[in-house]
């Protein structure tokens, strides 16, 4: 190929690292978040049109999600007895979660290992 001295246009899909850079994250967070990655052959890949939509749902989502945090719940002192128990701790999975699960025909066996 002849080179006529034109730059080539900018990459459409990203690596990893350059997709958190992208969002302006961390790698760690980036695959936290679950963000919709390609796969090509071996690699994943992250488009960049996917993650301006993903970012623009994301915002959506999270900002209807802080208007919900800032409505605070009515307590009713008689239900509480009077008081108001703190929460914390371990809680434990119910041990018939997967069997609710198989029976409503909800797949409890291993997920898809995420890019």
């Amino acid at each position: 190929m002849e080179d006529n001295g034109l730059p080539l246009p900018a990459a459409r899909c990203l690596s990893k690292e350059q997709a958190a850079a992208y969002l302006g994250i961390g790698v760690t967070l980036l695959t936290e978040l679950n963000v919709p990655a390609l796969k090509l052959g071996r690699r994943c890949v992250y488009d960049k049109l996917d993650l301006d939509a993903w970012l623009d749902e994301y915002k959506q989502r999270e900002h209807w999600r802080a208007g919900k945090e800032k409505t605070l719940w009515p307590v009713k002192q008689e239900s509480t007895g009077d008081r108001i128990l703190g929460s914390g701790g371990l809680q434990q999975r119910s041990r018939t979660a997967n069997a609710y699960a198989k029976a409503l025909g909800l797949k409890t066996g291993k997920t898809p290992k995420p890019c």
